[in-house]
């Protein structure tokens, strides 16, 4: 298994984070949009909420969770993400850009690059994605990734207003 590694797109750096990217963690989560299908995400997000959270993606084992910075113009604007089961040979892939860059395609390029590097660097067989149901924009980045959708799983959590959400599932079988 490869160490920590840069990914380079056309427009973007694709890297691990680091201590320096606090403020710009902090920028681009403390949103109430951006936030809006991720409740997990708290509100205000605070310099200590930033700090946490990038100490939490340097620390994640990268050989079951490598996380990448997503960096646009010298700026760190989002995160994609794997979550990687070995023993499946599948991933969970997750992916979050702050609303500034939205409808760029930059979710799309990151994602695309981060799933490459996973399914040559792990063989995976498998690639899945999901989001709440509302979130069509998220939706259309799982569809260009080449994903399909596959189901709904009614109830899935609570949402930012304590609402029951239903979760929609995409993914991508691999010929392996």
């Amino acid at each position: 298994m490869e160490g920590r590694i840069e990914l380079r797109t056309e427009r973007l750096v694709l890297r691990p984070f680091q201590t320096r990217d606090v403020g710009d963690a902090m920028a681009y989560r403390n949103d109430e949009e951006f936030v809006r299908f991720l409740p997990h995400i708290r509100l205000p997000f605070t310099n200590q909420d930033a700090e946490a959270f990038v100490v939490r993606n340097m620390t994640e084992p990268w050989d079951v969770c490598p996380t990448f910075a997503v960096e646009f113009d010298g700026k760190v604007i989002g995160t994609v993400n794997l979550e990687i089961n070995p023993s499946t040979r599948t991933a969970m892939l997750g992916y979050a850009i702050g609303r500034t860059w939205w409808g760029l395609g930059i979710a799309t390029e990151a994602a695309a690059a981060v799933m490459a590097w996973g399914i040559e660097t792990f063989g995976l067989k498998r690639v899945w994605a999901s989001t709440d149901i509302r979130n069509i924009k998220s939706q259309r980045v799982m569809a260009k990734l080449g994903m399909k959708r596959e189901s709904v799983v009614a109830d899935h959590h609570r949402g930012r207003n304590g609402e029951w959400v239903d979760e929609i599932v995409f993914g991508l079988d691999l010929n392996r």
